[in-house]
């Protein structure tokens, strides 16, 4: 599957489970809304805001986690590589565990190459 570069860049930091390039994605005043974040943070609101916050809940994550894998089934995306959105839609796979795998949806949309917006769905 042929991947915009920025929805690449985002598996390969989270697979790579690395806090610092995670958070090397998100520009200033990035969003990113997640039912996860109320789980590893306890944020009521499940949202958080640019990078800083990305890196302590991506450092939340990987404490907790020996593995993660985003098997990517679906891409609809537009623009460039310096703006545009996907919808990517793929099997999350923690810590090995293929049989309890979950379908997840999620959202991005990036502006000067950095995320300005992400909006999670697990199911």
């Amino acid at each position: 599957m042929n991947l915009p570069r920025m929805v690449a860049e985002w598996q390969r930091a989270w697979s790579d489970l690395d806090p610092e390039k995670v958070a090397a994605l998100y520009a200033e005043g990035a969003t990113h809304m997640s039912a996860a974040v109320t789980t590893y943070l306890n944020r009521p609101d499940a949202t958080l805001h640019g990078p800083a916050e990305m890196r302590t809940y991506a450092a939340a994550v990987a404490t907790r986690l020996t593995g993660f894998r985003a098997d990517i089934t679906n891409v609809i995306a537009e623009g460039t590589d310096d703006e545009g959105r996907a919808a990517i839609e793929y099997w999350r796979v923690v810590n090995g565990d293929e049989a309890g795998r979950k379908r997840v949806a999620e959202i991005l949309e990036w502006k000067h190459a950095k995320l300005t917006a992400c909006r999670v769905f697990h199911f």
